[in-house]
């Protein structure tokens, strides 16, 4: 039996008049889950519960076995976020970059960091504000490649990005999970990424949610 690395069990919240309805999935480790639903659905939200943002959710998420809700600044090393948001320095080059951000982080390997620059024709000394969205996309991978999270979180981040693009992004996706032995969770309404990659889909409609086996 796969090794589970997120439990859910019974994880709801109410945000407005949106409702995340009460469910309970073992997530296991060292796969692709998709997470597939319309836009409004709830998958941001799903992904947000996990990370601990709601103060008024209801039941329990675990990550490797540690409540998300009590061990929130932990819970930062073990999960890794990848979006088109831009939340490094952007006036700093990689380098900078690591310089700040190296003391968070107790297992960064600086090795690796910029082995997956070069790996991802990554520029080092150009400052993150002019990289394009899928080179800031890049440099996230780069980013979590260096202090190896357990679990990566993605949040719809190949939406308005060209097809060329898209294949690169799901070939990265595959080599973190056999090289790192990460879990990946990856938030899209695009069918056809999920189609190629995911193991497992998690479904989610109106804030209700379930897991299933893909059958490829």
């Amino acid at each position: 039996m796969d090794e589970t690395i997120i439990k859910i069990e019974n994880a709801a919240v109410k945000l407005g008049k949106f409702k995340m309805q009460p469910a309970c999935l073992d997530i296991p480790k060292g796969y692709i889950i998709g997470i597939q639903g319309d836009n409004g659905a709830g998958k941001t939200t799903l992904l947000h519960m996990m990370l601990g943002m709601y103060h008024k959710m209801k039941g329990k998420i675990y990550i490797d076995g540690m409540d998300v809700m009590q061990n929130k600044t932990k819970i930062k090393e073990l999960v890794g976020i990848i979006s088109q948001d831009r939340k490094f320095y952007l006036t700093h080059d990689a380098d900078g970059n690591e310089e700040i951000y190296r003391p968070f982080y107790p297992n960064w390997d600086s090795e690796e960091y910029h082995r997956m620059l070069k790996h991802l024709n990554l520029p080092e000394y150009r400052r993150l504000g002019a990289f394009s969205t899928g080179e800031m996309i890049k440099y996230q991978f780069a980013f979590c490649a260096a202090y190896r999270p357990k679990v990566l979180l993605l949040d719809e981040p190949t939406a308005n990005l060209d097809t060329v693009f898209r294949d690169d992004f799901l070939k990265i996706l595959q080599e973190f999970v056999a090289e790192y032995e990460m879990t990946i969770l990856l938030a899209t309404h695009l069918d056809e990424d999920l189609s190629r990659v995911a193991d497992y889909i998690i479904e989610v409609a109106d804030g209700a949610y379930s897991m299933r086996e893909c059958t490829q």
